[in-house]
């Protein structure tokens, strides 16, 4: 399997590498998704695409993390490739945000307890000449509240859709051996 962790500056991001692949003819990877997405119509149709929803945050809640990295191991051992963006939301700014380790260790989990025999890990850049988000962003950096994402805001983007944004960039680094990275490491 397969895991790709590109930077994450917009909600066009969840579609960029599904179309890669599908232009390769490869399958698409599952996708980890903000819970956020999964309203009427669209979650139903980012599902069909790949789209697993997680929430944003779980922290003591056991019973929750442990059914997530179930899956997370299953999806592993099955030889699917997963998609996530390992700053866990958006940047507002352009500037890589912290990372949030919870995706990344489900990842990580199944192949330190030889669940999993390896994986291929895959950073991954995506970059734009214009983020369509980019008056939200500035509003928000100006004081402004993130509105929250809701189907009409998302029917109304469909003009932004269909407008000039330029480029979109994908730049994949070397593939790493998520065993060997481990062995190198003292781990088993």
């Amino acid at each position: 399997p397969v895991i790709m962790v590109p930077s994450h500056r917009s909600h066009v991001d969840y579609l960029v590498l599904s179309q890669v692949f599908f232009q390769d003819g490869m399958l698409p990877p599952h996708i980890a998704a903000g819970e956020n997405l999964n309203m009427p119509l669209l979650g139903t149709l980012l599902q069909r695409c790949g789209a697993f929803f997680i929430r944003r945050g779980f922290r003591g809640d056991k019973l929750y993390a442990i059914i997530l990295s179930t899956y997370v191991k299953r999806l592993l051992r099955a030889g699917h490739s997963i998609e996530f963006f390992i700053e866990g939301g958006r940047s507002r700014t352009g500037k890589q945000l912290a990372p949030k380790m919870g995706m990344l260790s489900m990842c990580v989990d199944p192949i330190l307890d030889n669940s999993v025999r390896d994986a291929w890990f895959v950073p991954v850049s995506i970059s734009y000449e214009k983020i369509i988000e980019a008056r939200s962003y500035t509003r928000e950096l100006g004081g402004g509240k993130k509105r929250k994402e809701n189907l009409a805001s998302i029917v109304s983007a469909r003009k932004v859709l269909r407008s000039k944004h330029g480029r979109v960039y994908v730049d994949f680094d070397e593939p790493i051996s998520l065993r060997a990275f481990a062995a190198a490491r003292g781990f088993p």
